[in-house]
Formats: structure tokens, C-alpha cells, sequence
């Protein structure tokens, strides 16, 4: 009994060495004996410490209200955020909402769509803009995600451009109970209207919870769509804490067009969060090569870009 448990030492004893030198002969930059804990992976105390301190802070979402059909248009917003860097200790998910897929064709190519990027929400709604689509979308959300709520929910159209590090950079530390963050229309210059008109504006969670909840706003959805959230917003004593987004959510605006600057439309800064009124694809082009979302990528002898 006693030379087989001499026996079991020793193998364990060699089992062990191997795995030291196994460790050593692939790591050989990165081996360090910290403490009994440390294994091949590298899963020591400190990286763990290190992984939670980086664990994200802030959940987003991000709805983008379009209609089924729009296939083109939701392929390029879609590229345009794939592009961006991932925002810091943040996360922030773009969803596409739609109403229900009356023809036959929808139905089976938003299927696709589903299948390959999941990415689609499908309210059950007719589709509409200023007939209640804004009111199913928030009070669908708290039901749709109940088992991982998000801190914030947004709501914007197809044809806004967010940063999204920038926008989980500018709730941050915010309030999260109570909030409204977005453009101020018109500017401040009439409180009963200062709420988003089209660009997209973000409401804490408890916010859309409540949309949810309140049976009175059923009987109120008639009108232009973000006018009547404000109203909302006014009438149930919600989303005091305003946070104005200006001047970095705005519309676009080039040389190129009839229309001059404005409180609500400029040229593009660094330090956006939203562009709003990218039409075609022209502005569309114009506003990602301005944020660099053109630059920096593999080169092939496939294809040959002049920029």
C-alpha cells in the first residue's frame, strides 16, 4: 500500500512537471509562476480582475423604424454600423422595426434576413408614421426583452447616422431612471414642443416601461409621431431629466445644398453623436468617408478605389 501511494506521488509529481513544460514550451513569453491558480490559458486572478473591470456598464438599444420593403437602405445602415469600432465597456444593439409582413414577398425575404444577422424586430402593427408605430415599438419593448432589460431605449429612423461609442459615451453617467436624451426642437424656442421631431431621441428604461403600462396613451396616437411622444412625456409628468443633444445631433448639410446653417443643421464635427436627413446615398457616402469608415482597410488586387 505504501510503495503505491510512493507510485501515485510520483506520476502525480510528473504530471504536473509536464504541464509545466508544456505551458512553457507554448507560452514561453507569458509563463509565470504567480500562484497555483495559474493554468495554460492564462486564467490567473489578475486577467479575471482585469476582464470584470472591463464588463460593460451601460446596455443601449437602438431602434431603427423602417418599413419591410427597404432592403437596400437597411443593407447600407447595417454596413455603416458593422464598421464602427466597438463602443467601449458599453453595449449598444441596432434593431430594425417593422410591422407585419402583408406580402408575400417581405415575408419570405425579411425571413432571410432574420436568419442571417437577427437583427429584425417585427411588431404586430399595420404599418404607419404618424399612426402609432412609435407607441407599439416602446411599449413592445419592455415585454420583448424583459428577461434582459436595457438601460436605455432609443428610437430613430433610416436615415440617421449614430456613433455609437460616442452616444454610450454621452449617457454615461447619466441618471437612469427618468431620462430623456435627444435634440430639442425647435431649439428651445418653444417648451411644448422640445422633443426629438425625426433624428431619434433615447428614453431610460422605466420610460418606455411606463409607455408600456399607461392604458390612457392608446387614445392619443394620431399626429406627427415624436410630437406626440413629447406630449406623452408632458401629460405623465415623465422623462424630467432632459439632456439636449445639441450641438451633436443635427442635420446634415453640404455645400451642395439650397439650404443654409441653421440652430438644427450644420456642416459635420468630429464630435457627433447623431447626422439626421442622409437621403440618398450620395450623403450617406459623404458622412462615413468624413468619419473614416472608408479608410483603413485591406487592400486587394480584386479591386482597385479611388478616393
Amino acid at each position: 500500500m505504501l510503495a503505491m501511494k510512493k507510485s501515485f506521488s510520483i506520476l502525480f509529481f510528473l504530471s504536473f512537471l509536464l504541464l509545466e513544460i508544456i505551458c512553457f514550451g507554448i507560452f514561453p513569453n507569458e509563463f509565470r509562476l504567480q500562484s497555483s491558480l495559474a493554468t495554460c490559458d492564462g486564467n490567473t486572478p489578475t486577467t479575471t480582475n482585469a476582464v470584470a473591470k472591463a464588463a460593460p456598464d451601460i446596455r443601449v438599444l437602438l431602434g431603427v423604424l423602417t418599413r419591410a420593403d427597404k432592403y437596400e437602405r437597411r443593407s447600407l445602415v447595417r454596413l455603416a454600423y458593422a464598421l464602427q469600432p466597438a463602443p467601449v465597456r458599453a453595449v449598444v444593439h441596432v434593431r430594425f422595426v417593422v410591422c407585419n409582413l402583408t406580402k408575400e414577398e417581405d415575408a419570405a425575404l425579411v425571413e432571410i434576413e432574420v436568419a442571417a444577422y437577427g437583427d429584425i424586430i417585427v411588431l404586430n402593427c399595420t404599418e404607419n408614421m404618424d399612426n402609432g408605430k412609435t407607441h407599439t415599438y416602446f411599449s413592445s419593448v419592455p415585454r420583448l426583452f424583459a428577461d434582459a432589460p436595457y438601460d436605455y431605449v432609443g428610437k430613430t429612423d433610416d436615415d440617421t447616422y449614430y456613433r455609437l461609442a460616442a452616444l454610450a459615451d454621452a449617457l454615461r453617467g447619466k441618471p437612469r431612471r427618468d431620462v430623456y436624451y435627444g435634440f430639442l426642437t425647435p431649439c428651445h424656442n418653444r417648451p411644448e414642443t422640445q422633443y426629438m421631431s425625426g433624428m431619434g431621441y433615447v428614453v431610460s428604461w422605466d420610460v418606455a416601461a411606463w409607455v408600456a403600462a399607461t392604458v390612457e396613451l392608446r387614445d392619443d396616437l394620431k399626429g406627427p409621431e415624436d410630437k406626440v411622444f413629447g406630449r406623452w412625456l408632458r401629460w405623465g409628468g415623465r422623462g424630467r431629466n432632459v439632456y439636449g443633444a445639441e450641438p451633436r445631433m443635427y442635420d446634415y448639410l453640404d455645400g451642395e445644398m439650397r439650404q443654409g446653417a441653421t440652430c438644427f443643421r450644420h456642416t459635420l464635427q468630429e464630435d457627433t453623436v447623431a447626422v439626421h436627413k442622409l437621403k440618398d446615398n450620395l450623403k450617406w457616402a459623404r458622412t462615413l468617408k468624413f468619419f473614416n469608415a472608408t479608410e483603413g482597410h485591406r487592400h486587394s488586387v480584386l479591386y482597385h478605389v479611388d478616393h
